[in-house]
């Protein structure tokens, strides 16, 4: 059971090592702070889906989640085609945008989580603390490494950042 919990917190977790990334890229830094505010947020709407599966689990196809998560991502990777190149230092993420990240990595989690729900109920403290601590390890050390490779890359590589954003968003409608 615990395994299984691992599994799909870890496949989640992926959306948001590729989003984590490609801010990074996009000279955006998400600080421990943030990070951790992300990793809570996306840990919530999964054990909330997790523990209501059989009540509205019904109510919201995956379809719709897909839509929400891409619709997010496309705004914010649109935005950050269009601005300007940045200076040497990385911008820090806004409060405003620290939420639409995480409501955007959280809503493939309300689907997986109504799916784990039924299986999942006796653990949801187990999957709260593990999807927390995953999620967290996964936006930090993914907007680490972003900004590691951007150090050094042409300006270019901040409008990649962008079409990456667009790119994990195109990836959750598939």
């Amino acid at each position: 059971m615990i395994f299984e919990i691992i599994l799909l917190i870890a496949a989640l977790s992926v959306d948001s090592l590729a989003a984590a990334v490609s801010y990074g890229l996009a000279k955006i830094r998400i600080g421990f702070s943030r990070s951790l505010l992300i990793s809570i947020i996306c840990s919530i709407f999964l054990v909330f889906s997790a523990a209501f599966a059989g009540i509205i689990g019904g109510y919201i196809p995956e379809r719709v989640t897909k839509a929400v998560s891409f619709l997010i991502l496309l705004v914010i990777g649109i935005i950050k085609l269009a601005e300007k190149e940045k200076s040497e230092q990385p911008e820090k993420l806004s409060a405003a945008k620290t939420v639409l990240f995480a409501v955007s990595m959280s809503v493939d989690g309300l689907a997986a989580g109504f799916g784990a729900g039924l299986t999942a109920e006796d653990n949801l403290w187990a999957v709260g603390v593990m999807a927390c601590v995953i999620t967290f390890i996964t936006v930090y050390f993914g907007n680490a490494v972003g900004l590691r490779v951007n150090k050094n890359a042409p300006a270019v590589v901040q409008k990649l950042g962008g079409a990456a954003i667009i790119a994990v968003g195109v990836c959750k409608l598939i």
